[in-house]
């Protein structure tokens, strides 16, 4: 009586480490993917708009958003190419940022040898 326990006690385990999904429903092929059919003009609309009511945002001129938005997306200067100038020639906002990567430097090498422990 044991050893038929044991025996269904491992089947059981055998089945419960194999992934099963569900069957799939009746009637005609699988759903799959909604499909939008609206076309959405991007040149002149954002499509953020995750809502059934309500519309996208429309695209302004250029000039009427802030100078500052164009810059985001400028290439900043790594920490190599903050070295190479020296601490002394950088402006303020460089010099905040080679101290941001160093320290950041620091934390992951530490954070790694800690590990490795």
């Amino acid at each position: 009586m044991l050893a038929r326990q044991v025996a269904a006690g491992a089947a059981l385990f055998k089945r419960a480490g194999v992934r099963a999904f569900a069957a799939p429903g009746k009637g005609k092929g699988g759903g799959g993917a909604a499909i939008v059919e609206e076309a959405v003009d991007l040149t002149r609309f954002v499509p953020t708009n995750i809502l059934k009511e309500g519309a996208h945002p429309e695209l302004k001129e250029k000039d009427e958003y802030p100078a500052w938005l164009f810059t985001l997306l400028d290439t900043k200067p790594t920490v190599g190419e903050l070295e190479r100038q020296g601490f002394d020639n950088l402006s303020l906002e460089e010099q905040r940022r080679y101290l941001t990567l160093t320290n950041r430097k620091i934390v992951k090498t530490n954070n790694a040898a800690k590990s490795k422990k």
